[in-house]
Order: C-alpha cells, then sequence, then structure tokens
C-alpha cells in the first residue's frame, strides 16, 4: 500500500531532555505517537470519531532506532506513513531528522491493531479508511 508522507517540524523544548541534555529515549516514544496522531487526524481517523464507530488502534509493537541525538532549541522534521493496511494490521513508519542538516535521528516501526472499542478483539481495517490513508488528497 505504502501511502503518502505526513510531514511536520517542531522544535525541541528543554523539558524532552534527560541528564544528558538530549532528547530522552521516552519522548521519543511519545513523538511517535503524537506523529501517527497528527497523521490519523488529518486523515479523518481520530480517536474520537473511531470511538463513535466502535472502533480504536491499538500498539502492537514498537521497533525505534536512535541514530543521533537531538539537542534543545533544534528544529526537527517530523515524517511518516502507512506501509500497509491488511486485515486487523497496520505498519506505520516514522522518521525523525534535524532540519539545520538532515541528519537521521531517529527511524521507527510501529505495528497497530486495529479492534473493537469495547472487547479489544481484532475487527476488520474498513475500505474506506485503507483508501483515506491510500490516497494523496488531505
Amino acid at each position: 500500500m505504502s501511502g503518502p508522507i505526513f510531514k511536520r517540524t517542531r522544535a525541541v523544548v528543554a523539558d524532552d531532555c534527560d541528564e544528558l541534555g538530549h532528547v530522552n529515549n521516552v519522548r521519543w516514544l511519545a513523538f511517535v505517537g503524537e506523529l501517527a496522531g497528527a497523521h490519523a487526524v488529518r486523515r479523518g481517523s481520530d480517536n474520537d470519531t473511531l470511538r463513535e464507530q466502535g472502533s480504536i488502534w491499538i500498539v502492537r509493537r514498537h521497533e525505534i532506532d536512535y541514530h543521533r541525538s537531538a539537542l534543545p532549541g533544534e528544529r526537527i522534521v517530523e515524517e511518516t506513513w502507512v506501509e500497509e493496511m491488511a486485515g486487523a494490521r497496520s505498519v506505520r513508519h516514522s522518521r525523525f531528522t534535524r532540519e539545520a542538516d538532515g541528519a537521521l535521528l531517529v527511524s521507527a516501526v510501529t505495528t497497530w491493531a486495529y479492534v473493537d472499542a469495547k472487547t479489544q478483539r481484532p475487527r476488520r481495517i474498513p475500505a474506506e479508511m485503507i483508501e483515506r490513508f491510500r490516497s494523496a488528497s488531505g
């Protein structure tokens, strides 16, 4: 499937950093989740809408590779795209680069499960949702 790339930027703030002075690993994980959420909102699949339809997304697996550190005041380019949606499973990639020089900071792959909001049992991803994430519009 490999849908279009959703892209935005953020500035690293002091609260993102740990005692070593760079973005903390837990914050990187939060950035991955926040970016996925922003992309879902853009595609009309925000959590409130999904819950109204009786479904939610839950994380099944995160794989994160840390390539370089990010420091307070630096601007980060955040990119994400859905590689695959099939059955009840979605595979999403995230990439974070330093705006100033394009250096790769972090890359991640997240496997999501589309589930019933009450039972948390897997549900087939609706064809119209797959199309929204495949489409270049929006």
